[in-house]
């Protein structure tokens, strides 16, 4: 592939619509032609477009002796309209930076010359006779990109995820790395690679089918070496690093859409580049035009922030989250998490209280499905916001929740699903943060809201299943029942573990298939008695005295249970390539949402 002469003459791109032009002619020509993007020629495109709109407007107001003067100063505000007049948009394109042909073919020669002349696709390693792509081949690939990083930089930093910023700074994120190879590979025109990603990590599939999975990349804060490593159901099996199995394996124009989710338009920690979040928005809403996103839950999702941000009226925000809750129920088995907090967060910046709590309950029901690790940080941070953050602003903003016994019926299932999350994991979840702020919080109800409720154990309803299923579940889960993909989309792996599912208001639920009969049962019992609810975390169970009595919370008893290690046991998980448990973090940072929410 090349970068065709039609594209060329777009050059030098120095406004927004010009840019727009470009990428909207290349998506089109391919589209109707060769049926795939450029994945080389678009991720060098949009790095430079991201590096000159971001780190050198940040560079360039660092130097500035005159902050407030009106030709350097960065006028962000990502509540505009993202319709402008005409001359607004004369006056932004003032300053929007020029995009110059021989830097962006420059760096697409000096890429395709890197890649050729170090991978022998005659090798038979490499190479099936079938014409697929080995595992040993992105490997190879991954080593090459990998030898050309710098020895130490920080891989916590923002705008080093594309191609722009390998060749221009020998810097990439976890994220980077892997779509990288995979561009590599579509230049080696190797059809089979593919990107699949998950909500904290990515990776590359290969082979007749894309079914073989392997590690292209990290995962954490250092350069920990994964690459190579084969991905099976012993890795994916209860780790939402892999979402169970149900990530989202992409086709070369969902890999289009996961750069584009990638762009991270901050300048500093306070400011964005409109221009960029216009054109991230505009882009995704030409790609969502086109059925692109259909099967892709977190760019959804995306595609309702952007619009929600800039204001944007011409999607329905609430679709958007119903169809992205949707396909996460009919193609992911119901693994994915963020998409529940995306909506519930949604909710709250909309002053719909009690549905956002709704559903991040619905969210911890998800969570609840795997085991938590210490390279679950991203989905860690997420929910302890929500617990201590989100959940008493909830209360603070409306008051009359605090009377509401289904309000109060989702905060204990919240907090069901963490309990739920840390039984069987290799590490704690709870601490003292969670017990102080679950105290405050269920401190807070109505002695009234509290009674309504009906606590009921589910061990008799339990056996009674597994005698008619004869299903084997874990001694510490009352619920836990095996899952099966039925994913097109998604890695071809096995589910996790199991699946819960909540009553749910009938204005805000959506459809959740039960995968057993334990779960058909408990979302009918629910639905018959609203009043009633049933936990299945050991340590919730213990505490259902204390949270339906009408008196004051014991506040170092419940520290106490939470806290209490007992139900954690320590799971090694094999891989049939060696054993590879290390401590990883997560690249992919972002602050506290304590604040987020506030305006």
């Amino acid at each position: 592939m090349t970068i065709r002469e039609a594209e060329k003459s777009y050059f030098p791109v120095n406004t927004q619509q010009s840019f727009l032009d470009l990428v909207s002619s290349h998506i089109s020509y391919h589209k109707d032609e060769d049926g795939e993007p450029n994945l080389v020629f678009l991720s060098i495109l949009f790095g430079y477009l991201e590096h000159e709109l971001t780190v050198c407007r940040l560079s360039t107001s660092d130097n500035s002796s005159e902050p407030e003067n009106d030709a350097t100063k960065i006028s962000i505000d990502a509540s505009k309209n993202s319709s402008l007049t005409s001359d607004e948009e004369r006056a932004n394109d003032t300053n929007f930076p020029t995009l110059e042909l021989d830097i962006v073919e420059g760096l697409y020669e000096q890429f395709t010359l890197m890649i050729k002349s170090q991978i022998d696709k005659s090798l038979v390693e490499l190479t099936t006779r079938s014409g697929y792509a080995t595992k040993l081949l992105c490997k190879r690939v991954s080593d090459v990109i990998w030898n050309g990083l710098l020895p130490s930089y920080h891989k916590d930093k923002a705008h080093i995820q594309s191609l722009f910023s390998y060749l221009t700074g020998r810097q990439l994120d976890c994220f980077g790395l892997a779509f990288v190879v995979v561009a590599a590979c579509q230049l080696l025109n190797y059809g089979d690679v593919h990107l699949v990603v998950s909500g904290d990590h990515a990776w590359a599939a290969c082979g007749e089918d894309s079914k073989e999975m392997v590690e292209v990349t990290w995962h954490g804060r250092g350069s920990e070496d994964r690459r190579g490593y084969t991905i099976d159901q012993s890795v994916t099996d209860k780790s939402w690093m892999y979402h169970g199995g149900s990530a989202v394996k992409c086709d070369r124009w969902m890999e289009l859409v996961a750069m584009l989710t990638s762009i991270n338009p901050s300048i500093s920690i306070h400011c964005d580049s409109e221009e960029l979040l216009s054109i991230q928005y505009q882009l995704m809403r030409l790609l969502y035009s086109q059925g692109q996103l259909n099967n892709y839950p977190m760019a959804l999702g995306l595609l309702c922030e952007l619009s929600d941000s800039l204001q944007a009226k011409d999607l329905d925000m609430e679709d958007l989250h119903k169809k992205s809750l949707a396909v996460v129920q009919t193609l992911y088995d119901d693994l994915h998490v963020l998409p529940y907090c995306s909506k519930g967060h949604f909710c709250l910046r909309h002053q719909r209280y009690k549905e956002a709590i709704k559903y991040w309950a619905k969210a911890a029901l998800v969570v609840s499905k795997y085991n938590y690790g210490k390279e679950d940080e991203e989905i860690y941070k997420e929910m302890i916001d929500i617990a201590n953050d989100l959940i008493p602003q909830a209360l603070k903003e409306d008051l009359s929740l605090c009377g509401d016994a289904d309000c109060y019926r989702d905060i204990l299932r919240f907090y069901d699903g963490i309990c739920l999350w840390e039984e069987d994991s290799s590490t704690p979840v709870l601490h003292s943060w969670w017990a102080r702020h679950f105290t405050f919080t269920i401190g807070r109800f109505q002695p009234s809201a509290k009674e309504s409720i009906k606590i009921t154990d589910s061990a008799d309803l339990d056996t009674s299943i597994s005698g008619e299923d004869g299903m084997s579940r874990r001694s510490s889960r009352g619920h836990g029942v095996s899952m099966s993909s039925h994913s097109a989309s998604s890695a071809s792996m096995s589910s996790p573990k199991s699946d819960l599912c909540s009553s749910a208001d009938s204005t805000v639920s959506y459809s959740e298939p039960c995968s057993s009969k334990l779960s058909a049962k408990a979302c009918s019992s629910d639905s018959e008695n609203p009043n009633k609810l049933q936990l299945h975390s050991q340590k919730m169970k213990a505490l259902k005295d204390m949270l339906i009595s009408g008196k004051k919370i014991n506040s170092q008893a419940v520290g106490l249970l939470l806290t209490a290690q007992s139900q954690v046991h320590f799971v090694k998980r094999r891989s049939n390539t060696g054993d590879y448990s290390m401590e990883y973090g997560n690249t992919f940072k972002r602050g506290r949402r304590s604040k987020d929410f506030e305006s």
